[in-house]
């Protein structure tokens, strides 16, 4: 390949792509790589949660991946005027206290 294609930017086809909605995810990480795994919540007590996707990808990227996402959400709140926050029943949840919720939104 010559220097001349390597700086063309590759067209992306999503023609065939499946497009899921999620209201529930799970994240896990070993020393080799990251996985988020993407579901639905169950509507009823007596049904489990049903989880169709499992994305997995190396340490890098999911940490490239974890930067443009907040890039991604604060550049829409400043676009929008608004602020995107969490109620503090799913920040305990999630197990995230409110200190790294606030350094979190505050950019640190």
């Amino acid at each position: 390949m010559d220097e001349q294609q390597d700086s063309k930017q590759t067209e992306s086809d999503y023609s065939e792509m499946a497009e899921i909605f999620s209201d529930v995810f799970e994240t896990h990480v070993n020393p080799w790589s990251a996985a988020l795994t993407f579901g639905l919540r169950a509507m009823k007590p007596e049904e489990k949660h049903v989880y169709p996707v499992r994305v997995r990808m190396p340490l890098q990227q999911a940490k490239a991946l974890a930067v443009m996402l907040l890039r991604s959400i604060r550049g829409y709140e400043a676009q929008q005027g608004v602020t995107v926050e969490l109620p503090a029943v799913v920040l305990q949840s999630l197990a995230i206290p409110p200190e790294d919720w606030r350094r979190f939104t505050e950019g640190l």
